[in-house]
């Protein structure tokens, strides 16, 4: 197979979990008719878990069971997923504030888009909740069916030695992760299961005596190093363009191009722990072996800028993330919001990249620590974001950045100066969009009246800002 080939069968087939904000937690529907797919042949599926189970040093306390669904069986199941994590006044809180705040465009609703993105780009996943793996719709071929098992099959193995549902926080998000936090934990679990999954297509032997020689190791580490340093969205749209790949079905390069079509803020957390996960997990194996990466379960990352910089931020001394925290958010509002996130490093690369600024990557480095709140008032939005920078510099050229990307998102509004280092502008809409610098910080409100913001002002004053580990 080319590695052309491989490639777009690789960018196709790891879509196969779900992306942050939807944990499958819960068997499917099971009331419709057997769906159309098959499951692999259990003498395969039984190969391929003996391979995996000795390449990775960890073995199959008890087989995984599979089954099919249909296209509209998991759409059932996803909606119902998304439902639970998303209710409808958080969904159109968080859907309001991203567009508000230049990540998405208006009118988008991310339940909508996430329910389409999964139940398009899905073939096959685990689900730690029921211990099962499925395949969804017609499946593509033996060659990608395996890939895809190799992948899913390495979930399971992890699941059954570190408890994967409660490393994403428990059901209910018990542990109170954010969701910054749970997306770099989705790197350590998808990127181990794409080294796995390269590694198990580039071992040579059958059961359990499948090894990865010395050349296999370098070719696997080498294609992971390249992988993990590629923009994925780049290589998204060049395997659409690919004439290496004009013997992908319609339904793949269908699907292919709906990926390429989704807002960075949903495609960089659905693709991005595959690729620049794999390499992290990649390196950690180069530096202590499996050992290594299972003390990546045992202590995860807590954040997406230590996995953008593990080097840096994760080896050795850890630096933590910046806990954000309004406590005077409901004497100072009236009430309580009706949403709030954390968008992290890879939310700011995800603002840049949709506003094509060429130096995103630079603008968002220096990320210490962020929060997100909104409130629904009288039909109208209100957000707040609260960002905390690693110094002072980094504050300055986050600030400088957003700041040029103003002009693209209000092409006929003039920004005006409000103080030493504040600006604002008036919407079409006819509230304000105001953003301020003081020392690391740097605040935004959007969809304030004139009047309310030397009030917002002090609320955003009072935001706690503190490191996690203090």
């Amino acid at each position: 197979m080319s590695d052309a080939r491989f490639l777009a069968l690789v960018l196709l087939g790891l879509s196969c979990h779900a992306p942050a904000r939807v944990r499958p937690t819960a068997p499917a529907p099971s009331a419709a008719k057997p769906a159309a797919a098959a499951t692999p042949p259990v003498s395969r599926f039984s190969r391929i878990e003996a391979e995996l189970s000795a390449l990775r040093g960890l073995p199959f306390t008890r087989s995984v069971p599979s089954s099919s669904q249909s296209r509209g069986e998991f759409r059932a199941w996803v909606h119902a997923e998304l439902s639970r994590d998303l209710p409808a006044a958080k969904n159109e809180g968080l859907s309001h504030a991203y567009a508000d705040l230049g990540l998405v465009p208006h009118g988008f609703d991310l339940t909508t888009t996430l329910e389409e993105a999964l139940t398009t780009q899905v073939a096959a996943y685990y689900d730690p909740g029921s211990k099962a793996f499925r395949v969804v719709g017609a499946a593509r071929g033996t060659a990608v069916d395996e890939i895809i098992v190799a992948h899913e099959l390495t979930h399971a193995l992890d699941d059954q030695h570190f408890d994967l549902e409660t490393f994403d926080g428990g059901e209910g998000n018990r542990l109170g992760l954010s969701e910054d936090e749970r997306t770099a934990r989705q790197f350590v679990t998808e990127g181990e299961a794409t080294f796995m999954m390269l590694a198990w297509r580039s071992a040579s032997g059958e059961g359990v005596n499948r090894r990865l020689g010395p050349l296999g190791v370098a070719g696997v580490r080498m294609a992971v190093a390249l992988l993990g340093a590629a923009d994925p969205l780049e290589l998204l749209a060049a395997a659409r363009r690919g004439r290496s790949l004009a013997e992908l079905s319609p339904e793949d390069r269908l699907e292919l191009d709906q990926m390429t079509k989704l807002p960075p803020l949903v495609s960089m957390p659905l693709i991005e722990p595959y690729f620049k996960g794999a390499a992290l997990v990649s390196e950690v194996w180069g530096r202590g072996g499996w050992d290594a990466v299972n003390d990546l379960y045992r202590h995860p990352p807590v954040s997406t800028e230590q996995i953008l910089h593990p080097r840096e931020k994760l080896f050795g001394r850890r630096d933590p993330p910046v806990l954000v925290r309004l406590p005077a958010a409901r004497s100072a509002l009236g009430e309580p919001p009706a949403a709030t996130d954390v968008l992290g490093e890879l939310g700011v690369r995800a603002y840049f990249k949709t506003w094509n600024l060429p130096s995103a990557e630079a603008a968002a480095a220096g990320w210490g620590g962020d929060r997100l709140w909104v409130w629904k008032r009288e039909g109208e939005f209100l957000v707040l974001w609260a960002t905390r920078w690693d110094s002072e510099n980094d504050a300055k050229k986050f600030l400088a950045a957003y700041l040029d990307t103003l002009q693209p998102r209000f092409p006929e509004i003039g920004i005006e100066r409000a103080g030493p280092d504040a600006w604002h502008l008036l919407r079409p809409e006819g509230d304000l969009l105001h953003c301020e610098r003081r020392g690391r910080d740097v605040d935004v409100i959007v969809g304030a009246r004139p009047e309310e913001i030397a009030e917002l002002r002090a609320v955003l004053l009072a935001v706690e800002r503190r490191a996690a580990d203090d």
